[in-house]
């Protein structure tokens, strides 16, 4: 069943039929992918289990058990954007990796919503139980920059840095990006670089992790890939990217 939302064809349930499963990596198959996602937030992997996904229209999104922002409220949801098809947590066999309307958790049957102020490419809600879950991408093989991934231009008031991912057994303390002058060009380059295909990293790789705060409260948070010059996601970053970190992380 369809209906349109802002001049769009949206998809009111995504039926998680063969012919729609996607490849995240060409060539890589369901099982490359599935590695894939767990090397580029590795350590979150090893603390959590398998990580929280959703997958619609060809786009991931995961959601992360810690996230220092403000939770969702019922006010910013916005139009009901699609439904689960299916759970891994509930049929592993039937519901792998890389199919529509797939979830890690989220069982069949919840709802999915539109984000308010947010692209749904960059942002999407689950409610279950009368709680409220913030999914946001980390792949979009769509995304030819890093706006289009990443949603965020003029939305961020603030950005903390720590070495290494935060993890329940070594937090860390991160190093708070106040100076609007600094979030500006870290976020503009973000922006405007160009995104390739995500690339897996190994475990130990030197990253740094970055928190996004928005100014409506809620937080993006990312890991930095030193060595390669990567956000999650695949963004690649200039070079003046890691200096302006580096000066912050040095003081």
């Amino acid at each position: 069943m369809l209906r349109a939302w802002k001049g769009r064809l949206l998809c009111t349930r995504f039926v998680p039929v063969p012919e729609m499963r996607r490849a995240i990596w060409r060539g890589g198959g369901v099982l490359a992918m599935a590695i894939g996602l767990m090397a580029l937030a590795d350590s979150r992997a090893h603390a959590q289990g398998i990580l929280d996904f959703v997958s619609f229209d060809g786009i991931d999104y995961l959601r992360w058990a810690e996230e220092p922002g403000r939770p969702l409220e019922r006010g910013d949801l916005g139009v009901e954007f699609a439904t689960v098809g299916c759970s891994i947590g509930e049929d592993r066999r039937g519901c792998p990796f890389g199919v529509d309307a797939a979830a890690a958790f989220m069982p069949a049957g919840t709802r999915m919503y539109a984000v308010r102020g947010h692209a749904t490419e960059f942002r999407l809600a689950a409610v279950w139980r009368d709680r409220i879950f913030l999914y946001q991408a980390w792949r979009n093989p769509r995304a030819k920059v890093g706006g289009k991934l990443y949603d965020i231009a003029g939305k961020v008031r603030a950005i903390d840095v720590q070495r290494g991912e935060p993890t329940p057994a070594a937090p860390g303390t991160p190093l708070r990006i106040a100076s609007a002058r600094d979030v500006e060009t870290l976020v503009d380059m973000i922006v405007h670089s160009p995104v390739r295909r995500p690339q897996a990293h190994a475990f130990g790789e030197p990253r740094y992790w970055l928190t996004f705060w928005l100014t409506d409260g809620t937080t993006l948070g990312r890991p930095y890939f030193v060595e390669t010059s990567e956000l999650m996601g695949g963004v690649v970053l200039p070079g003046e990217f890691a200096r302006i970190l580096e000066r912050y992380l040095g003081e």
